[in-house]
C-alpha cells in the first residue's frame, strides 16, 4: 500500500507541474521572458550588410529594447498579465558565442525547425531552480532577410521545469523600423504584439 501512494504521489506531482497551451495566458502561472537568441540566425542578402562586425552588438542593443517600462508594459499586455519577469543573462551569454562571419547567407528560405528550437531552449543552460514552475517565454530569431524586406522569427513557450516546448509560433514580419537596429528589433515586437491575437484564438477552442 505504502509503494501505491509513493507512486501516485510521483504521477500526480508530474502532472500538476506540467504547462500546457492554456497556461501561456493563465494569470495563476507566472512567466519569465529571456529576450531574443540569435545564436543560429542568419542575414540575408549577405552583400547588403555593411555593418556585418556589428552583427554581436545587435544582438545586444536589440535585448536592451525590452529593458524600458514600455517594452514590459507591452510583454504584459499581450501576455494578459500584470507580472512578467524578464532575464536576459541567458541569451546573452549564448548571443555571445556567436562568429558573426558566419551568419551571412543567401538563402532566402532559411529556417529554424521546432525540433532544433527545442534544443536551442536546453542550451540556453536555464537555472531551472530560480523560474521552478514557470513558463518560460524567448523570441528565437530566424531570418533577417534584405531580400524580401521581411524578419523570421519564432516565439517559443516552454515549461521551465522540464525545458520542453509548450507552443512555438513562426512569424514572417514586415519590418518597418529605422536604422539598422530598429530595422530588425521592430520584428521581434511586431511578434510580441502578436500574442493578442493568439489569445484570440485560443480562446475560440
Amino acid at each position: 500500500m505504502k509503494k501505491l501512494f509513493v507512486c501516485l504521489f510521483v504521477v500526480m506531482s508530474f502532472l500538476s507541474s506540467a504547462q500546457t497551451k492554456e497556461d501561456i495566458f493563465n494569470k495563476n502561472v507566472p512567466v519569465v521572458f529571456f529576450g531574443a537568441d540569435y545564436s543560429l540566425a542568419q542575414f540575408t542578402k549577405a552583400e547588403e550588410f555593411e555593418n556585418k562586425s556589428d552583427i554581436l552588438r545587435l544582438f545586444v542593443d536589440v535585448n536592451n529594447l525590452f529593458k524600458p517600462k514600455s517594452s514590459q508594459e507591452l510583454i504584459r499586455k499581450n501576455l494578459k498579465r500584470d507580472e512578467v519577469k524578464l532575464d536576459l543573462s541567458y541569451v546573452t551569454a549564448i548571443n555571445a558565442s556567436v562568429d558573426w562571419q558566419k551568419v551571412h547567407t543567401d538563402n532566402v528560405d532559411y529556417a529554424i525547425s521546432d525540433e532544433t528550437i527545442a534544443e536551442m531552449i536546453v542550451k540556453l543552460n536555464i537555472d531551472q531552480s530560480i523560474y521552478k514552475d514557470h513558463i518560460g517565454m524567448v523570441i528565437i530569431s530566424e531570418n533577417c532577410s534584405k531580400t524580401i524586406k521581411r524578419g523570421k522569427v519564432a516565439v517559443a513557450f516552454f515549461g521551465i521545469n522540464d525545458l520542453k516546448p509548450i507552443l512555438i509560433t513562426h512569424y514572417l514580419i514586415k519590418s518597418d523600423g529605422m536604422g539598422f537596429l530598429y530595422y530588425w528589433a521592430d520584428v521581434n515586437f511586431e511578434a510580441i504584439k502578436n500574442l493578442s491575437d493568439l489569445y484570440k484564438e485560443m480562446k475560440k477552442k
